[in-house]
Order: structure tokens, then C-alpha cells, then sequence
């Protein structure tokens, strides 16, 4: 083994001098400012018995052992050529001895605070190398644009010379990638179901929907169905909105109702089906969509989203829901949102289309067919920064795209 102590004027020109000199495979223990610069220390071919050794702990006692490996103790051994690294294996904090243990998390934390300090560099020689997409990046982050989806948008665009299109050409293209669907509801009709998590907005949507069918259609075309029968008084809120219209209102709680009650309204213009709320990460999902999962070939899936909640979240559900054949998603609360970047993120990513846009809770007047929408949103997103004054910095930045460059590597 071998420990050697690097001295530079910064982080970039010391760890240049580790690589060359003991190659990718040195280990870095620990690394300080002094007056000269940065000085950090490195090793290679660490030997876990060779160090145990040298520090006196007998490895048939070292569970048992009581003995502190103090700094004056890791010098010395420094001073003659070998040192201790972390170990290739997982172990756990119980089995493992005390010593190596905080060693182990402090070199840890300095492979954090390193991985730290090598992101800023890369950014910000990547941004003095081409400030203008650096600005473009800051903005999309700004909107709440995830990091992959981001750098995809502006790897599409021509070189932008012009500082007044740093904005103009990235929501364009941003816009052309987000994916959306004309939907023929309003003109054919059909069998509908909305599905997706706990209070996004189902019972109102359908209400939308099922007024502006109304306008140009008879009343006695629509059939509502509620086949939340979790939620209390799901039934009564849906009544209340087909009174206003003047559509009748049905009831189903199990998969064999529900095929019943699709038989009986099969010469229906317009069949909607209110389902109950599910979490994502609820067990019995996948029960519950096998069973609308039967009726499949007579039911379109709509995944209902609100625009307010976290991507991560988003992502789930598009997940988890997207075990029924998915005809889009329709997205609601856009008004509530303080931040679009989230929804429109998650649907590029899982490039699932948009048929319905809702920003309000007026019926039937604020809903809008997404296929003529689209640029529409994007000035949302934009109009959402008056309001929100998202604050993005430059540590932000570096942070957030070095994690996505060593996921996409």
C-alpha cells in the first residue's frame, strides 16, 4: 500500500496530480486548505489486514475490542507507507469495528464534500464555455423543468446567438415536445372513466365535461356512473352537479355492477364513470384496476393529474396507473400550481398525451382541449414566475446537473 500527500494551489490541479500519479483506482482520505493551497492525501491498494496489523488490533478480537484509533496513531502509520481505505463490501454498522467504522464515514463525507466541489467546476467551466446555454438551462430550471428534460430541450435547438431568444426558442421547443392528444370526446362520445390518485379533481372534471357535452346534446344522452364507494357521499357530490344539467346519476361498487350498468347504457351518447381516489402506493391498485381492467374494451382510461403536485409524485402515478390501457391524461388545477415545470416534465418523460387542460373550478367554462393548448400552457408556466419568484443559484445548478449527467452516464 501506499499514502501519499498532494500539495497544489487548487482542488482542480491536486487531483489532477493524484490521477496521474497512482491512477483512477487512488483513493482520496481527506483533503484541507492550508496556507500553500489544497492539500490532499491519497492512497492505493489498500490492505485491510496489513492496517489492523500495524495499529495492533487482533482481527479474532476486533468485535470485542475497545481500542480508539487516535490521529497521532494514523500519522504514523502514514509516515511508513500504507494506510487504511474503505472497504469494496457493505457492512453493517453493527459487525463493523468502531475504528474503521468512523473512518469509513468520514472519508465518506469527503467523497461527499469532493463530489460537491467537482460539480461547481463542471459547471461552471461549462458555463464559461457556453454562457448562453447556461442562461437557457437557468431559465427551463426556473419554470420547474427537470434537469434531463431540460438538457434535452436545448440539445433539439440551433445555436442560439441572440440574447432575446434565450427565452423565445427553448419554449417552443419545449412546446413541440410536450405530447398531446385531439381528443374526439365532445364529437363522438363514448365510455370514459377517470382514474388516478385522491383529490385531484375527478367529480369536477366530470361535471365540466359532462355540461359541455350537454350543450350540444341532449341531457338524457349522458349517464354518470359513481363507482367510488369509499369516499363518503361520493355519489351525492356528482348528484348535485347532474342536477344542474339534468343527467341521471348511477351507482356501482363492485366489477360485475359496473359491467351491468355498462350493458343497461350501452345505447348512451355519453357514459362518464367517477372512480375513487387511490394513492399510488396503495396495495389493493392493482386489484382494483384489474377489475376496471375487464371492461377494458368498452371503457377509456383517462389518468386525471393535478398540475400542483411534485414530480415525484407524478411519476408514480403515471407509473403505477398506466396498468390499464391509458387513452391520456387529463390535467386539472393548473390555477393552483406554483410551478408547471413538474407536470410537464413527467409527461415528456413517460410521453403521455394530454386530451384536457382545467385551471378552474367554474362548469362548464374552464376546461379546454389540450390539442389546441399546448403553447397556452407553456405561457402558464411563465406567467406562474410573478408569482412563485422561484430563486435558482449557481450552487443549485451544479448540483443539479452533475446528478443528472451521472444518471444519464
Amino acid at each position: 500500500m501506499k499514502i501519499k500527500r498532494y500539495l497544489d494551489k487548487d482542488m482542480r490541479h491536486v487531483l489532477r496530480r493524484v490521477r496521474e500519479d497512482q491512477g483512477p483506482d487512488a483513493v482520496i482520505l481527506s483533503n484541507r486548505r492550508v496556507d500553500d493551497g489544497i492539500e490532499v492525501i491519497a492512497a492505493l491498494d489498500y490492505d485491510e489486514a496489513l492496517v489492523r496489523h500495524a495499529i495492533g488490533i487482533d482481527s479474532d478480537k476486533e468485535a470485542s475490542s475497545d481500542i480508539k484509533i487516535d490521529r497521532d496513531a494514523l500519522a504514523e502509520i502514514a509516515e511508513v507507507d500504507f494506510v487504511p481505505a474503505p472497504t469494496t463490501e457493505v457492512v453493517s454498522a453493527e459487525l463493523q469495528p468502531q475504528p474503521l467504522k468512523e473512518m469509513h464515514d468520514e472519508i465518506s463525507s469527503m467523497r461527499g464534500l469532493l463530489e460537491t466541489q467537482l460539480s461547481g467546476l463542471v459547471w461552471k467551466n461549462g458555463a464559461e464555455r457556453a454562457p448562453l446555454r447556461a442562461q437557457m438551462l437557468r431559465n427551463l430550471a426556473r419554470l420547474g423543468i427537470a434537469p434531463d428534460i431540460a438538457s434535452t430541450v436545448i440539445d433539439r435547438l440551433e445555436p442560439v446567438t441572440e440574447v432575446k431568444r434565450l427565452w423565445q426558442a427553448p419554449l417552443m421547443t419545449l412546446a413541440q415536445a410536450l405530447p398531446v392528444k385531439d381528443d374526439q370526446l365532445l364529437e363522438q362520445g363514448g365510455t370514459y372513466a377517470l382514474i388516478g390518485p385522491t383529490g385531484v379533481g375527478k367529480t369536477t372534471t366530470i361535471a365540466k365535461i359532462a355540461a359541455r357535452f350537454a350543450m350540444t346534446n341532449s341531457a338524457d344522452e349522458i349517464a354518470l356512473i359513481s363507482a367510488d364507494s369509499y369516499r363518503i357521499g361520493a355519489k351525492e357530490h356528482l348528484m348535485a352537479f347532474a342536477n344542474i344539467i339534468g343527467a341521471n346519476v348511477y351507482s356501482a361498487s363492485t366489477s360485475d355492477e359496473l359491467s351491468d350498468l355498462l350493458n343497461q347504457q350501452r345505447k348512451k351518447g355519453l357514459v362518464l364513470i367517477d372512480t375513487e381516489g387511490r394513492s399510488p402506493r396503495d396495495r389493493d391498485l392493482a386489484n382494483r384496476l384489474a377489475a376496471y381492467g375487464n371492461n377494458s374494451e368498452r371503457i377509456k382510461f383517462y389518468l386525471t393529474l393535478s398540475a400542483a403536485t411534485q414530480e415525484a409524485a407524478l411519476d408514480e402515478a403515471m407509473r403505477q396507473f398506466s396498468r390499464v390501457p391509458l387513452e391520456g391524461c387529463i390535467v386539472t388545477k393548473i390555477d393552483e400550481a406554483a410551478q408547471l415545470g413538474c407536470i410537464i416534465s413527467a409527461m415528456i418523460r413517460h410521453d403521455l398525451p394530454a386530451c384536457w387542460f382545467s385551471d378552474g373550478q367554474r362548469i362548464p367554462d374552464d376546461i379546454y382541449a389540450a390539442a389546441r393548448k399546448k403553447m397556452w400552457l407553456i405561457n402558464q408556466a411563465v406567467d406562474c414566475l410573478e408569482y412563485a419568484q422561484p430563486q435558482i443559484n449557481e450552487r443549485t445548478m451544479a448540483e443539479t446537473y452533475s446528478e443528472a449527467s451521472r444518471a444519464n452516464a
